[in-house]
């Protein structure tokens, strides 16, 4: 049988939600579990109150999207628990929200300045003194291979599939902010649509399209690609096909 109650807190502390069950519920626990109770038992919590807010949290925690679970599997270490690794993220958050970081996150969104590596600039510069058709030479000096190797942990570059050097630059080239949005499609098998939306002019455009062509016929692949791009004032429309594996 239930007895009825008024919702509220009762004698022990323990809220109510105007229903009371009979039988309590009896739960063996190990050694190691019942230290943890009597030290918060110490502390005034009963042992309803700790079970109350124990099973909130589980629920919370599990009740999160999965792509946020995904997220702390994927990069919390073997050894260290959940809470271990949320601690070790929020400091690193914290830190880096202190930091010189977060200037360059502003000047990015509120400048739209870009993150230009040395050999890049040099040779934008070169593009610069030449004549507007003259896009050729800066482009073959290719750097993107360099980049796509470091953020993928210095994995082999033959080693590396279509998907890795797509979502590579997808990610790079907009951290950086010379594209302020790439949207990436597959269409059929081994084929992709990739376009790049930016704040320049159609040179920009035409650079961007035969340093992307450079990248993904270069011979350092794994595989031979068949590109097909478009310019236009503002965005770069590009095809990808993965012909055959080298």
């Amino acid at each position: 049988m239930e007895k009825k109650k008024e919702n509220g807190v009762n004698g022990n502390g323990e809220e109510t939600n105007g229903t009371l069950k009979s039988k309590p519920i009896y739960l063996k626990v190990s050694d190691t579990t019942r230290m943890i109770i009597d030290k918060y038992k110490n502390l005034g919590l009963t042992i309803s109150n700790l079970i109350r807010d124990s099973i909130k949290m589980y629920d919370e925690y599990h009740s999160m999207a999965p792509e946020t679970q995904g997220i702390i599997e994927k990069y919390k270490n073997q050894e260290e628990t959940t809470v271990d690794f949320l601690e070790r993220e929020l400091k690193y958050y914290g830190e880096l929200m202190n930091t010189d970081r977060d200037i360059w996150i502003r000047a990015r969104d509120e400048m739209k300045m870009m993150l230009i590596g040395k050999t890049t600039f040099n040779q934008l510069i070169r593009a610069a003194a030449e004549p507007s058709a003259a896009l050729d030479k800066p482009f073959k000096k290719n750097v993107a291979l360099d980049l796509i190797m470091w953020h993928n942990d210095a994995k082999p570059l033959k080693s590396l599939t279509i998907e890795e050097i797509i979502h590579t630059i997808q990610k790079i080239w907009v951290v950086t902010n010379y594209f302020y949005s790439i949207d990436i499609n597959k269409g059929a098998e081994d084929e992709y649509h990739m376009l790049f939306r930016h704040r320049q002019n159609k040179r920009y455009s035409e650079y961007w399209l035969g340093y992307f062509t450079e990248l993904f016929k270069s011979k350092d692949l794994s595989f031979q690609c068949i590109l097909e791009g478009q310019t236009y004032d503002e965005s770069i429309s590009i095809n990808i096909k993965v012909a055959y594996e080298k």
